[in-house]
């Protein structure tokens, strides 16, 4: 079934916003941090419009989102992210430190008409990054403590489509379900994509994704969706290893530290199915008195973007295509000497029919003044990487199943 005929199943959020109902919602305000402070905030953006709907409409809107994952860095209080959405509102919102107990459960009860409630950090709870079936999800107590007081769930969250958690498959199996305006721009612009697919689309996959990335490869090149692949990011050292052996220390070290050496096996036997199709590294810029260039076979430190040949290279691909897909960074992009090879794909990707996907990607085409020349820009990385790779999307299949439960 094509992405546009499901998200046709599934009640759009006007089925949801009524003036006096409280709503559940989940979006995906995710976003890059660096020292503490968000620095791109387009998810954000993209999200307070589906919140000013609610508002407007004089719902009373009770909003879940997360902020990396227990351990990393981004770990955060979701009280930062509170400003950005008032400043994208233009209202004042609500913020609880909180999310099952007492004092948010109250704030919660206590909502007027148009209110929002910004709920804290919901991967504080350690249920919320376990992943389990949608019915075994509607038992946790986040789903038990808060959907008795709502009337209606809201997912706009495609970034954690793919995720088979509570906050995303668990409220659909107990409440009445809608599919915010993110979420539904999101499969109708993919789905229009994929009607083209084939010859002349070509997908540029870099960042760190590496299981979903060789994944999304291996899926859209056996399924003809894409013609040609480029690959930078962690996921080019991984490529690079499967085609040229393990050459130096410093790219091994990368991928080690990592943990994914077992993928170097994945990789390389994707190339020897189909490795006319698939365009690899040949050289790598590292922090040498700034930045310098060199070729794979010299590499003795740690590779931080992609290198001039490389880049040339990766750009007689783009120029040569209809459509780029673009997912993920070609380098640290958070110092500007090492986002050279992205901004430049970026640039010749947009003189093309260009799909951005991730919130990396998106804050690299800002810098590079390609956003508004964009013909979709995915909130999505992950979930991004496995639509366009044709799996299913968990929360997708739990919604389906709330519009076949519940008469809207």
């Amino acid at each position: 079934m094509l992405l546009n005929e499901i998200i046709d199943l599934i009640p759009n959020i006007n089925k949801c916003l009524k003036k006096g109902k409280t709503l559940i919602i989940r979006i995906d305000i995710n976003s890059p941090i660096v020292n503490g402070k968000i620095i791109d905030d387009f998810r954000i953006r993209a999200h307070s419009y589906t919140l000013r709907l609610a508002s407007d409409a004089g719902a009373r809107a009770v909003v879940l989102a997360h902020q990396g994952r227990p351990g990393q860095d981004d770990f955060t209080s979701l009280e930062i992210h509170k400003p950005y959405i008032e400043k994208y509102l233009e209202r004042p919102i609500k913020f609880v430190d909180d999310i099952i107990g007492p004092e948010a459960r109250r704030q919660i009860k206590e909502l007027k008409d148009g209110e929002i409630l910004l709920l804290e950090n919901v991967r504080i709870l350690s249920e919320e990054v376990i992943e389990k079936v949608p019915e075994a999800q509607a038992e946790t107590l986040l789903v038990r403590k808060l959907a008795p007081l709502a009337d209606y769930y809201v997912f706009d969250g495609f970034a954690v489509a793919h995720r088979s958690q509570p906050s995303v498959v668990g409220f659909p199996i107990v409440l009445p379900s809608c599919a915010g305006p993110v979420f539904e721009r999101e499969l109708r612009a993919l789905g229009a994509v994929f009607e083209k697919r084939g010859r002349g689309v070509t997908l540029i996959a870099g960042g760190a994704k590496i299981p979903d990335t060789l994944k999304a490869v291996e899926q859209l090149l056996k399924n003809g969706f894409v013609e040609k692949v480029a690959v930078g990011g962690l996921v080019g050292f991984v490529f690079a290893l499967g085609k040229y052996g393990v050459l130096n220390s410093a790219l091994k070290q990368e991928v080690e530290k990592g943990g994914f050496l077992p993928y170097i096996e994945r990789a390389r036997q994707l190339l020897a199915k189909y490795g006319a199709q698939i365009y690899t590294p040949v050289d790598f810029a590292v922090n040498q008195n700034g930045r310098l260039d060199v070729d794979i076979y010299s590499l003795a430190q740690p590779p931080l973007d992609i290198g001039r040949s490389t880049t040339i290279a990766f750009k007689e691909v783009i120029e040569q295509s209809e459509i780029v897909i673009f997912s993920g960074p070609m380098g640290y992009i958070e110092d500007e000497r090492f986002a050279t090879g992205t901004i430049e794909l970026l640039k010749a990707a947009s003189n093309r029919r260009l799909i951005l996907g991730g919130g990396h990607t998106i804050m690299a085409a800002e810098k590079a003044g390609v956003l508004d020349k964009a013909y979709h820009v995915s909130t999505g990385g992950r979930a991004f990487i496995q639509t366009i790779g044709g799996e299913e999307m968990p929360a997708v299949k739990a919604l389906l199943t709330s519009a076949k439960k519940f008469s809207l």
